[in-house]
């Protein structure tokens, strides 16, 4: 890999990508017990069982059979220090691949999603269980339900920075405690948008379409213009440690529907985040590529202990759900614990990044 490592105003930025992903720097010590037990995972075979569970979990397969995180796009500061292991809070704001049934007037969930078990934030709360977890997303949010509408009464990305406002900064009840170094803020929406602007509302009882005349790109413009803008107030609030993802409609991910659509809003976010970054040296900014990720599981589906990674599950429910990627246009319990875990791992070498700094 050509690791990136541009220094811009003292600032970090750190392109991981698919070969090679040793080092976030080559000339940066890292950790020496982490770098031997990859290559051993690389040079040995995988007949022992126990081998294999433990190169799985580190995402450190040999690149021939499983390539390891491509081209997540890191930028780090180097006042605001991201230290993973003091992350205390986890805040989440999204659709319903991260909802966990929030009862938004105290603010405890039931943990309710569409995995058939656990998603995503409930597994990186097992994997870091320093962590509390405020949970904002909801069903079929959209950005603005101005421009992409769902339903009435969408708790959409918009009411839910209003939602954290009222009860970590105006009544201080929910999260009184988080400040802006033990707090990581993720943001996972923008899939149903790009289904949405897609198709224009017959009526005022349409659903599920956009209600405005604009070309398809200007709202794609639009809806990340409001993105960042909630990303300005969170960081005006104080914070400082944030991770967006990249979107990964399943029928995109299998089929390239609207592909041209995912792409623009793909590559939008990404350059945005450049641009803000830029502007606010202090924050240190995340994109987890889950769309290169989800391609990796599929290329190689059986070393990931899936039967199945293109199929749904709920129309298939005599087989046992653990064998499928897919719940329904959703990842299975089994795919968000990988996906967890690829984001853990990726959270926690950030950590050892700094560490290996520290000793230069």
């Amino acid at each position: 890999m050509d690791n990136l490592m541009n220094k811009k105003n003292n600032d970090n930025i750190i392109k991981l990508d698919d070969e090679n992903n040793d080092e976030i720097n080559s000339d940066d010590k890292v950790d020496k017990k982490l770098l031997l037990r990859k290559k051993k995972c690389q040079t040995k075979n995988m007949k022992s069982k126990r081998l294999y569970k433990k190169c799985h979990s580190l995402g450190m397969f040999n690149k021939n059979e499983i390539s390891e995180k491509k081209k997540s796009l890191v930028m780090l500061s180097s006042s605001s220090k991201f230290d993973y292991n003091k992350i205390e809070n986890l805040i989440v704001f999204g659709d319903s691949h991260s909802s966990v049934d929030t009862n938004f007037t105290d603010m405890s969930y039931t943990g309710n999603n569409h995995s058939g078990g656990k998603n995503w934030p409930l597994y990186l709360l097992e994997f870091n269980n320093n962590m509390k977890l405020l949970n904002f997303a909801s069903r079929g949010a959209v950005v603005d339900s101005n421009i992409a509408f769902h339903r009435k009464n969408t708790i959409d990305f918009l009411k839910q920075y209003k939602l954290f406002y009222e009860k970590t900064i105006f009544e201080k009840k929910s999260l009184n405690e988080w400040n802006s170094y033990n707090t990581l803020f993720a943001i996972y929406i923008g899939t149903n948008d790009i289904y949405h602007i897609n198709h224009k509302c017959k009526d005022e009882y349409s659903i599920f379409c956009t209600k405005n005349n604009k070309q398809v790109i200007d709202n794609i413009n639009d809806i990340i213009d409001i993105i960042f803008n909630i990303i300005y107030k969170l960081y005006n609030t104080g914070a400082r440690n944030i991770m967006i993802f990249t979107i990964s409609p399943k029928s995109y991910i299998l089929n390239n529907y609207l592909k041209n659509d995912v792409i623009r809003f793909n590559d939008n976010i990404i350059e945005k985040s450049k641009y803000f970054f830029k502007k606010h040296s202090d924050i240190n900014f995340i994109i987890y590529n889950i769309t290169d990720k989800l391609k990796e599981i599929i290329s190689n589906c059986t070393m990931y202990k899936f039967k199945d990674c293109t199929n749904m599950w709920k129309f298939n429910k005599e087989n046992n759900l653990s064998d499928y990627l897919w719940f329904d246009s959703h990842l299975t319990d089994h795919g968000n614990k990988i996906l967890a875990y690829d984001i853990n791992y990726l959270l926690y070498s950030l950590s050892t990044y700094y560490n290996a700094k520290k000793i230069n």
